[in-house]
């Protein structure tokens, strides 16, 4: 029989991040296979054929809230491990072969018990986190570029408990919009028809994804600027950003939005050129997906970003200040034509689609499945 798999997503179907559209992507490119057998164990949202949710203290609830400030945690750990205190007796009751997430608390939780009640399902990692070392009590971590799984063997983790699979992304198929329709998706949108815009897709952070900085970057640019589409979930850094973004580009040059996973892609369609100013990702999917939307798209200069991008994107010192408006300004952030969208797009596609990697995706689940 083929090996049973439980995809765990503590973030769905409320968390709009990368690990909970990766999830979701993943399970919908594995359900219908033969050779292995996949269900879909989330912390909220309706249950359905192969998906279920199981109780869970969202990370948004002032509970969670609370606790986590009593913790000095961050809201989302408390609602990770609440998810896999519901997802022990499951795990008694009806045990899967291979548990797959990329939660790393979750992980701990789970190898903790393992240790102590025993027990035969394997713990297979999707390494979005970059998490470098630690891997003692898991089975396979999945990395998703050589560098990262050389890295962490330089540092003692074991290669032969590795695998190097890039993260799989929904791409559809190339089609060009004509100036009529793009028109009409920017007015259906809420975007306007005569301006250039930019797009970011990234959590509303300044720590990390560094917003302000896009932010200013705009604000340098002279008349008439982009205007700047950040499409993102809400953090408690988002409120000085939204008061930023309002100062510095006005009401008329600037939106930000929270929007659904399968709504991205239309806003990215929509816009002429895209931007990401954080320093490192452990993949930046975004970019995948800006791409194969056919955008010109720049990122900072880091390793992980430009074997991404490959030949068909740009990468930039973004610690400093121009850098973003010097690039919107040149050639390449301005190429929009049929060409040079199409060459991006089967750049994406025959790199990362879920065409390409599904298949690679079952047979690691599969290696890692117990004999029976």
């Amino acid at each position: 029989m083929a090996p049973l798999v439980w995809l765990a997503c503590p973030g769905l179907d409320h968390a709009r991040r990368g690990f909970e559209t990766f999830a979701r992507e993943c399970f919908e490119a594995l359900r219908n296979r033969d050779d292995l057998r996949i269900e879909l164990v989330k912390g909220s949202g309706p249950s359905a054929p192969q998906e279920r949710s199981i109780p869970t203290l969202l990370r948004d609830s002032a509970v969670a809230r609370a606790l986590a400030r009593g913790r000095l945690r961050e809201p989302f750990v408390v609602e990770h491990l609440s998810y896999a205190a519901s997802l022990l007796p499951r795990l008694v009751q009806r045990p899967p072969d291979v548990v797959y997430f990329s939660e790393w608390h979750l992980g701990r939780v789970l190898g903790a018990w393992r240790r102590r009640v025993g027990g035969r399902f394997r713990l297979v990692l999707c390494n979005g986190g970059a998490v470098a070392q630690g891997y003692g009590h898991l089975d396979l971590v999945q990395q998703f570029m050589p560098g990262a799984r050389d890295y962490a063997v330089a540092l003692g983790e074991p290669a032969e408990r590795q695998v190097v699979l890039p993260l799989g992304v929904v791409l559809p198929p190339f089609k060009p919009l004509g100036e009529h329709e793009r028109r009409a998706l920017r007015a259906r949108l809420g975007l306007p028809t005569e301006r250039r815009v930019v797009i970011s897709v990234a959590a509303l952070n300044d720590s990390h994804k560094r917003i302000g900085y896009l932010i200013e970057e705009i604000a340098r640019m002279p008349a008439p600027r982009p205007y700047l589409l950040l499409i993102g979930h809400a953090e408690r850094e988002t409120p000085p950003l939204r008061a930023l973004a309002a100062q510095r580009l006005g009401s008329d040059g600037h939106d930000i939005r929270s929007v659904a996973p399968a709504a991205v892609g239309e806003q990215l369609r929509a816009a002429d050129a895209f931007v990401l100013t954080s320093l490192w990702e452990s993949f930046g999917r975004v970019l995948v997906e800006a791409l194969g939307h056919g955008l010109p798209v720049l990122a900072h200069e880091h390793p992980v970003m430009r074997w991404v991008l490959g030949d068909e994107g740009d990468v930039a010192d973004l610690r400093q200040p121009r850098a973003v408006a010097e690039w919107l300004g040149g050639a390449r952030s301005h190429d929009r034509s049929e060409p040079a969208q199409r060459r991006r797009h089967e750049a994406a596609y025959e790199r990362f689609s879920w065409d390409t990697l599904a298949p690679r995706y079952a047979e690691m689940l599969r290696s890692v499945a117990p004999e029976t």
